[in-house]
This record gives structure tokens, C-alpha cells and sequence, in this order.
């Protein structure tokens, strides 16, 4: 597994957390995923298959996670994910609506600043 990857995974999931991310913060993840080398689309398929499905529920709970999540927590959730087949990607796109429901909104901007600044 390459570190790029787990910094990508990281930074993805502070989409997900209990906190307010001001554009400092959102820039500072469109950066580690620009620095990954990794294309767009592969940016996107971690962000619904593998980060996604471990961290979602930090929105739907009364408090949440705010800080940061386990980095080895998050780290052996997104690499059971990776290695995940089929099924599981159709899960995820089934329940793309309510695992990315409260960060839409931020990841459109990363995805804005990643187009503005690439």
C-alpha cells in the first residue's frame, strides 16, 4: 500500500468530520490529493468506495467524531475496502446519497479547487 494512498484516504475522511472546514483546510486536502499523482476519477472512487463506507456514519451520529478518526482505525477500514469486489461497490452506490450527504457540499469544492489550482 502506498503512503500516498493513506494520506489521500486521511485527508479524505476529515470531509466527515464534526467540524466546520474553512478553505484553509479544504485547500490543504485538495492539495495532498493533488500531490498524490493519483487522476481524478481514481480520487473519486476512493472517496465513494473506500473512505466513504467507513467513516459515513460520523454525520448521521448526535456527536461525532470532530477531531481526526484512528489513523490505523481508517487505514484498515479503507484497505478492507480496496480489496473489496463487486458487491460491495454496488452497496456503496446504493447508499452514495446517505454516506455522502453531509460533505457533498465541501467535496464539491475540493473537487472545484483541485480543476482551479491543476
Amino acid at each position: 500500500m502506498s503512503a500516498e494512498r493513506e494520506e489521500v484516504w486521511l485527508a479524505l475522511s476529515d470531509l466527515w468530520l464534526d467540524s466546520e472546514l474553512d478553505e484553509p483546510w479544504l485547500r490543504s486536502i485538495a492539495a495532498v490529493l493533488r500531490n498524490s499523482g493519483l487522476s481524478r476519477a481514481e480520487l473519486e472512487r476512493i472517496f465513494h468506495y473506500e473512505v466513504a463506507p467507513v467513516v459515513w456514519l460520523n454525520h448521521w451520529v448526535t456527536a461525532g467524531v470532530w477531531g481526526a478518526f484512528d489513523r490505523d482505525w481508517l487505514v484498515e477500514g479503507c484497505r478492507r475496502n480496496q480489496a473489496r469486489g463487486r458487491w460491495h461497490r454496488g452497496c456503496c452506490r446504493l447508499l452514495r446519497w446517505p454516506m455522502s450527504y453531509g460533505c457533498r457540499g465541501e467535496w464539491q469544492q475540493v473537487l472545484a479547487l483541485l480543476d482551479d489550482e491543476g
